[in-house]
């Protein structure tokens, strides 16, 4: 059957570059593991068909099967569609690969789709962009929490409110920190997150950002100090409203934070201590001064990456996609690896999504 899809259609040197970009290789690294040059991995990626015995060491060095690269690529990512937090220690070379991740999991979810039924997406659209003051995002935070019922408490979990609103949240691994979080703007909106972030606040945090990206970003180039202070805003006045914030936020004397009176605030809203702070000088509870005093103090203990009470905090897995995967039997999910190219090792790799078979049998039955 390989042979044949791959007698009547083109090889596609822009898929071998994606595959190889999604596993975060080098063309160095690639050749090394297929025995060859960088500039004969280059060669191949402009267009040069590799022959069917180096197809096969390129789909297993890649964690793909040799159709993948003689099939459309459909779901190639325009910049205007994704919202990608500008970070100067992050190389062109990384953003590539989370790129191409995000491309294959599009591949991922597209032909899960077509299967298996998920929520209809309900993110409501306020644009706006440069002309959104604070006290509009405050508005459209809180619209937002009226239309999806949150009423004025906690957030129980924000990858729970993501997924029940049509989004897709997928972890991804082997990232290092210097990417955070971004989005994928598509008909099925993508939160994809690196999951070497620990802190449960910041990933609660990234979500209502990538979200606030989705209700008021939708078409506009993101990174700049602009939208990414509005997502800021809007995710600290989705995870904690204003009045719920002025009415429960323990008050200071002078310089003088009662932190365990803050560590409890924060364990009930889950959010970080940097958060209430920030959220606090935001709404006017706190002068400059008293926040500059209180973020100083988070620096001296350490806190910067983990802080008390963190531990008290239950991690808020994505599971949409792994359900809906779940759902189909083997027949199906096999028929949509062989269709998409892709392999179970490489969709567990990258995304800790993990699908065993119930019946091994079954890979011998499709036809």
């Amino acid at each position: 059957m390989e042979h044949q899809v791959r007698d009547f259609t083109e090889y596609r040197g822009d898929k071998l570059k994606l595959a190889r970009m999604a596993v975060g290789l080098s063309c160095e690294e690639l050749a090394e593991k297929i025995g060859k040059t960088k500039q004969f991995v280059s060669k191949l990626e402009k267009g040069f068909r590799p022959s069917e015995q180096m197809l096969e060491l390129i789909a297993s060095a890649l964690m793909i099967k040799p159709d993948f690269l003689f099939t459309e690529r459909k779901y190639a990512l325009e910049s205007d569609v994704c919202h990608f937090r500008s970070k100067k220690s992050r190389t062109q070379t990384l953003t590539n690969s989370v790129l191409a991740r995000a491309e294959i999991l599009n591949i991922i979810i597209s032909a899960v789709e077509g299967e298996i039924e998920f929520p209809d997406v309900n993110i409501p659209e306020h644009p706006g962009s440069e002309l959104l003051t604070p006290n509009d995002i405050e508005r459209v935070a809180e619209d937002c929490r009226r239309v999806w019922n949150l009423g004025l408490g906690p957030i129980s979990s924000m990858v729970k409110l993501a997924e029940s609103l049509g989004v897709i949240v997928a972890h991804v691994t082997g990232v290092d920190d210097r990417v955070d979080a971004f989005t994928v703007h598509n008909n099925r909106p993508v939160i994809i997150r690196n999951n070497v972030k620990k802190s449960i606040c910041r990933f609660r945090s990234d979500i209502g950002h990538e979200l606030g990206h989705l209700v008021m970003h939708e078409g506009i180039t993101t990174g700049d100090k602009v939208t990414e202070s509005q997502a800021d805003r809007f995710s600290s006045a989705l995870l904690v409203p204003r009045l719920s914030f002025i009415k429960e936020f323990p008050r200071i004397r002078g310089k003088q934070f009662d932190w365990s009176a803050l560590v409890e605030f924060k364990l009930r809203w889950k959010i970080s201590l940097k958060m209430c702070i920030y959220r606090a000088s935001a709404l006017g509870l706190l002068t400059q001064e008293q926040a500059r005093t209180g973020y100083m103090h988070l620096n001296s203990k350490g806190y910067t990456r983990v802080e008390p009470g963190d531990e008290l905090l239950r991690p808020e897995e994505p599971s949409m996609l792994a359900e809906a995967i779940e759902m189909l039997d083997d027949a199906t999910w096999l028929k949509i690896l062989m269709k998409t190219g892709l392999s179970q090792d490489l969709i567990r790799n990258l995304f800790s999504v993990n699908r065993p078979l119930t019946n091994p049998r079954s890979l011998f039955q499709i036809v």
